[in-house]
């Protein structure tokens, strides 16, 4: 007990009556403030492992989850350039376009499109036009920006003259492969074109040795077609319908624009697998070239392999060429 008579309570005192030396009273309750200190910070700590732990294991479930999409999306391409190729031999119609299936493997569905590079925007060989019109109608940047945006890009990737000039003679883009694109991800080197346009857009390029200036619509995906209908995706979206379901000619709508068009045969596709597991949607895509065996002892190969995506709904939504196989289903 406290010594100070103010306190109220009496001091302790030895066995012979000499009191204790005095304690000061604001000492009182230090020993039970310091044990709410130590729970408070043991319950922080038991709070911060417990969140770890829940996160580790929501990783540990979606890394399983991605694991297990690609196997399925690989051996549902397998399957469907499989059945192409059977379909072909066989004598029988291949609808032209985006050409979709669905594949139903341990208990997960998985939805397959194969889109033909001639439907889409070559990075390396389009037209000064066309690239205007890729960024206007497909990232809606208006069509003073989409000239600079173009103009950009005809710049990066031309040889460069004399040692270099312009955007080359950048020392953050002499680099740049010699002008060429390697791969759709360098756009986001290009002077002005930041994440969101190079997401808008990256459905609807590819990258080739060999490409055209033009696309040929009756190839193109629905991201395309809308680019060519002047950024109207409902217009896009009903000729994809339309041209799925015609089995005869194909015969140009006159509301598209046809400028940019060529038609040139190819043997490279862009292959898109939906795979659809409980709750989740993830996107595997790869590249392939159905005329050049492979080293596994395919007649095809693959040049190359994204890594799996995980799709949200509004994603899901916007992949072009598998929706309809979806909206029949």
């Amino acid at each position: 007990m406290c010594a100070d008579p103010s306190c109220g309570a009496a001091p302790y005192r030895q066995a012979s009556g000499v009191p204790l030396a005095a304690v000061p009273c604001r000492q009182h309750g230090v020993a039970l403030a310091v044990v709410i200190w130590f729970l408070a910070a043991m319950s922080i700590l038991v709070s911060g492992i417990v969140y770890q732990a829940r996160m580790d294991t929501r990783l540990t479930q979606l890394q399983v989850s991605q694991a297990r999409a690609v196997a399925l999306a690989d051996g549902a391409i397998q399957l469907a350039l499989a059945d192409m190729m059977r379909i072909e031999r066989e004598g029988e119609t291949v609808s032209r376009g985006t050409r979709t299936g669905v594949y139903t493997l341990a208990d997960a569905r998985v939805t397959v499109g194969f889109t033909p590079v001639i439907g889409l925007v070559d990075l390396n060989t389009a037209s000064e036009g066309l690239l205007v019109a890729l960024f206007a109608y497909g990232a809606g940047t208006g069509e003073k920006v989409a000239e600079e945006l173009a103009s950009n890009m005809i710049e990066w990737r031309s040889p460069a003259a004399g040692g270099g000039q312009g955007l080359a003679r950048d020392p953050v883009f002499s680099e740049a492969r010699h002008g060429r694109f390697q791969a759709v991800e360098d756009l986001l080197l290009v002077p002005g074109v930041g994440r969101d346009i190079f997401e808008s857009i990256r459905d609807s390029v590819y990258v080739a040795q060999q490409g055209q200036a033009g696309v040929d619509w009756a190839s193109a995906p629905a991201s395309v077609l809308a680019i060519l209908a002047g950024g109207d995706p409902d217009r896009a979206r009903e000729l994809v319908i339309e041209r799925a379901g015609d089995s005869g000619p194909m015969v140009p709508p006159a509301d598209l624009d046809l400028s940019h068009q060529q038609q040139q045969g190819s043997s490279l596709y862009r292959v898109d697998a939906l795979v659809q597991l409980d709750e989740e949607a993830f996107l595997r895509r790869r590249w392939v070239d159905r005329r050049r065996q492979g080293v596994d002892g395919l007649p095809w190969s693959f040049f190359r392999s994204e890594a799996v995506q995980s799709l949200n709904d509004e994603q899901r939504k916007k992949l072009v060429g598998l929706e309809y196989a979806d909206a029949g289903n």
